[in-house]
């Protein structure tokens, strides 16, 4: 299963989703939004400026929505 998570360094959400990813022995990528690519691929995929932006397959999820993700990755 293809995930990314677009983040920056101080984001507090971002590092929840993270542990959240580590704690269920998920593997993601992550892209940091400082770079010009990444912040652009972001806004295309969200039509959102802030982060986290999290990626499961095509589906979307703006903020840290745990229990989205759960339902998206069925745990």
């Amino acid at each position: 299963m293809k995930i990314t998570i677009y983040t920056t360094a101080g984001c507090v959400y971002c590092k929840m989703a993270k542990e959240f990813f580590k704690r269920n022995n998920i593997s993601y990528e992550e892209k940091d939004i400082s770079d010009d690519n990444a912040r652009q691929e972001m806004i295309d995929k969200s039509n959102q400026l802030g982060v986290p932006v999290v990626d499961i397959e095509g589906q979307i999820i703006v903020g840290f929505d745990e229990e989205a993700m759960k339902k998206i990755l069925k745990l």
